[in-house]
């Protein structure tokens, strides 16, 4: 949070992206109860401890630390992570979309897409915008791919938030807070000024500074990180995520609605392999070993 001492970036790594939704929901979606509110239960998620069927080193057993919010402790876990560069995923209940927003918010909230809508391939990239392996996948692989893929209507983007601590919740909020056409842009901006903001304690001051860089006027920097409707929707949607897609670290890549899964900071190649396999009706490859 924002008291704690900065951290490095390992620390972001593979973080248990289920826990923190768990937490998430606790201490952001239920509001503090006053005289005349209604404490609203998010629904529960069921976080499972069992290592992914991999050939994986050895792994620590779980840890355990108490993470103070003024007068709140809530216990968080650091979890073994699978490292493949797939995940396969058993077929899941579907779930209804959270979308019953005030229209503000659904704006805000509508899907942040680039490619066209006529190509074969959909991929939704689950991200942080605090995560190291997702900043690196944007400068090394994602103009590659564009280039090859999205600009010649074979692929089709759309960018999602699944933010795994309070810096990248916030940072999400001012993202959806931008105009449409300035969004990839600002997100651009915030991964590659990663270092610079998202480990530091001053972290909100940092983005405001670069949102006033973008054109946002400082009041309405301060009411998009103000905004509990925004930041339940953000939550929400990383709910609905988790729930239907068993998401586990970030970067995740949807692709076709869950047709394939591609897990962590894989090289282009690796991308090229499986567009190419999809777009031919064959299986797409699997890695040979998960990204450094």
């Amino acid at each position: 949070m924002s008291d704690q001492q900065p951290k490095s970036k390992k620390h972001f790594h593979y973080l248990t992206a289920a826990v923190f939704v768990a937490v998430a929901a606790y201490f952001i979606l239920v509001p503090s109860k006053k005289s005349g509110d209604t404490t609203v239960t998010p629904p529960a998620i069921t976080v499972s401890e069992e290592p992914a069927q991999e050939d994986l080193p050895p792994q620590p057993d779980a840890q355990t630390q108490e993470v103070t919010k003024d007068d709140i402790v809530v216990e968080t876990k650091s979890l073994s992570m699978p490292t493949s560069g797939e995940q396969e995923v058993a077929p899941a209940p579907v779930v209804e979309e959270k979308t019953a927003y005030d229209p503000s918010i659904a704006a805000m909230m509508a899907p942040r897409i680039v490619g066209s809508n006529d190509a074969p391939i959909k991929v939704t990239e689950y991200s942080s915008l605090t995560c190291g392996h997702c900043g690196a996948f944007l400068k090394d692989e994602f103009q590659k791919i564009k280039e090859a893929y999205i600009d010649t209507g074979k692929v089709q983007f759309t960018f999602k938030e699944y933010p795994l601590n309070e810096p990248a919740v916030i940072a999400s909020q001012v993202l959806r807070c931008m105009p449409e056409d300035k969004f990839v842009g600002f997100q651009d901006l915030l991964f590659e000024q990663q270092e610079s903001w998202a480990y530091v304690p001053d972290f909100q001051d940092k983005l405001i500074q670069y949102a006033k860089l973008a054109g946002m006027g400082e009041d309405t920097v301060k009411a998009c990180i103000a905004n509990v409707e925004l930041k339940k929707a953000i939550i929400g949607d990383m709910q609905t995520a988790n729930e239907k897609f068993k998401i586990a670290s970030t970067p995740t890549f949807v692709v076709n609605g869950g047709e394939k899964i591609i897990v962590g900071h894989q090289p282009f190649s690796f991308f090229q392999e499986s567009f190419d396999a999809l777009l031919a009706g064959k299986s797409a490859p699997e890695p040979e070993k998960a990204a450094e």
